[in-house]
């Protein structure tokens, strides 16, 4: 290999390297908006294409979690020991937010 052939080289990698990320955009997000929403009852319905929807007015606030699957569990762990007959996991900014009904 030359020295005058590395910036052709350096030109076909970046461009492939665009390419894969170009198409690994794009593929991504659709293949993510497919997945169905399964949410266990008691709890509060997706609305507006995932955005989470906000607690009532009455609603208590319990506790904030790091993933959604753990406010789940502790929003469900509540109904099933009769603590409360519904709850809302709400996303913020940096974590999850737990909202029941009393």
């Amino acid at each position: 290999m030359t020295l005058s052939s590395v910036p052709a080289l350096a030109r076909r990698l970046a461009g492939a390297t665009a390419l894969v990320f170009a198409v690994g955009t794009v593929a991504l997000p659709a293949t993510a908006a497919t997945l169905p929403a399964q949410l266990p009852p008691g709890v509060a319905a997706l609305q507006d294409g995932g955005a989470a929807q906000r607690p009532a007015g009455d609603d208590v606030y319990r506790d904030w979690f790091t993933s959604h699957s753990s406010c789940v569990a502790a929003g469900q762990g509540g109904i099933d020991r009769g603590h409360w007959e519904h709850y809302t996991c709400s996303e913020g900014d940096w974590f999850w937010h737990l909202w029941t009904n009393r």
